[in-house]
């Protein structure tokens, strides 16, 4: 019996479904497909039930269950080995941002990697929210996002303070308000988002923390309904659509910094305190001692340390 069948069974179980998750293998889903009838066969059990997304049989959610273990172990006796010879060794699977994994991987890798040259990093990216799941449940190493108070399974290290703004271009502003843009400017910040009840909007999903305080901050300004003129979960996608003046668009301010060729002319409106919020690393309580993971932990701290401190 396979074992790379087992990590690709969790997988599946994972996903929910043959084409992502084959093309998060990047294998064909007829090859997909042939591993788990042959998996099956050798069980001589059916494990999946083929519906719109998938589902385990209990035969199936007996498996995935010691599938994970076996993927654990496995991982954990690389690591062990890797420690007795002196130096790190294996994959560091980092939960992360796409926009917050451009601003903090490469210094973080590059440091890693000079430490370590044996380990590989595999950045999984998704949603504020998969990815607290993903850290609670231990399907990664280390997950940097933002955290409640209390998240059952992990443990919770401050980074930084991270602060969403509203973008929106000079014209546009002038435009919605029908003033000149420095008086606009002026009368919303003291006033309110409320005065942008005609203007148009870029939003992200509700499952990311952006799109999470647009509704809120919209809602508590009287503006239940905005005109919404598109929704993304790439933050990129959004700030060109605002630097284009499409619509405002809330953003974290250190990501529209770190864009400044494509921002650079963007106004920055502060919102409500409840904007801010810190970033944290998490890691599952669960998890062996790592010299990796303690050398990955070190330079994420030194870095945010020193961008907080400019």
């Amino acid at each position: 019996m396979s074992l790379d069948s087992w990590k690709w069974f969790t997988r599946l179980a994972e996903m929910g479904s043959f084409t992502k998750a084959a093309d998060s293998l990047e294998i064909s889903q007829q090859t997909l497909s042939a591993r788990l009838a042959a998996l099956e066969k050798d069980l001589d059990a059916k494990l999946i039930v083929r519906s719109t997304p998938l589902s385990l049989t209990p035969a199936g959610m007996a498996f995935l269950v010691y599938a994970r273990d076996q993927q654990q172990a496995q991982r954990d006796m690389l690591r062990q080995i890797g420690e007795v010879t002196g130096g790190g060794a294996g994959i560091l699977k980092v939960g992360i941002s796409h926009m917050r994994g451009r601003t903090l991987m490469p210094y973080v890798v590059k440091r890693l990697h000079q430490a370590l040259p044996d380990v590989t990093v595999q950045l999984v990216e998704g949603t504020n929210r998969e990815l607290t799941r993903k850290a609670e449940r231990g399907e990664i190493d280390a997950a940097v996002a933002r955290f409640p108070k209390s998240q059952p399974g992990v443990n919770v290290t401050p980074l930084y303070q991270e602060e969403v703004v509203l973008a929106i271009t000079k014209d546009l502003l002038q435009e919605t308000c029908q003033l000149p843009w420095e008086e606009a400017l002026e009368k919303v910040e003291s006033e309110g988002l409320g005065l942008l009840k005609d203007c148009p909007f870029v939003l992200s999903s509700v499952d990311d923390i952006s799109g999470r305080i647009a509704y809120s901050e919209l809602r508590n300004a009287g503006i239940s309904k905005p005109r919404t003129v598109a929704v993304s979960g790439n933050l990129s996608t959004i700030m060109v659509m605002c630097a284009e003046g499409i619509g405002a668009g809330f953003c974290p301010m250190n990501i529209l910094d770190l864009s400044d060729n494509v921002t650079h002319d963007l106004l920055r409106i502060h919102l409500s305190s409840q904007a801010s919020y810190m970033i944290s690393l998490g890691t599952p309580m669960n998890a062996e001692p790592w010299k990796v993971m303690d050398v990955f932990k070190e330079s994420l701290v030194d870095l945010c340390t020193s961008k907080e401190s400019r």
